[in-house]
């Protein structure tokens, strides 16, 4: 967890968001990559970090549905940001560590920038919200 381990005395930062595969902080695109160069087979582990997340949706689903009925008039103008904090052990298994609920948008550098940037764009997306050169 982020959060947690910017204050470790180990923890190198990474201030260059054109190096997402340096310090303690990396992209998902450089993990991938990591992978690929050290030769770990990675399907198995994203299809286990999706499956603990669909399973983390079927666990609220039936709160979330209570909940917009109760406070949302108008479901199609409604989304949540999930934050799922997952860690991977040596054995290349996922673990779900927790689920944030509106995840912190703030940024302590420029690779912390562009992750969130991309990801509030592709949020965007989801939503139908169209740019507009």
């Amino acid at each position: 967890n982020y959060s947690v381990n910017k204050y470790n005395a180990n923890f190198i930062a990474n201030n260059d968001p054109d190096k997402e595969g340096f310090g303690s902080k990396w992209t998902l695109s450089a993990l991938k990559r990591y992978f690929q160069l050290v030769g770990i087979p990675d399907e198995g582990i994203w299809k286990r970090i999706e499956d603990i997340i669909v399973k983390c949706f079927i666990s609220i689903e039936s709160l979330m549905n209570n909940s917009m009925e109760m406070y949302v008039p108008f479901k199609s103008n409604c989304f949540e940001v999930l934050g799922f904090d997952v860690i991977i052990d040596d054995t290349l298994t996922p673990w779900l560590l927790e689920v944030n609920l509106s995840p912190s948008l703030g940024c302590d550098s420029a690779l912390d920038q562009k992750v969130k940037a991309d990801m509030i764009a592709d949020l965007f997306t989801l939503i139908g919200i169209v740019p507009i050169d």
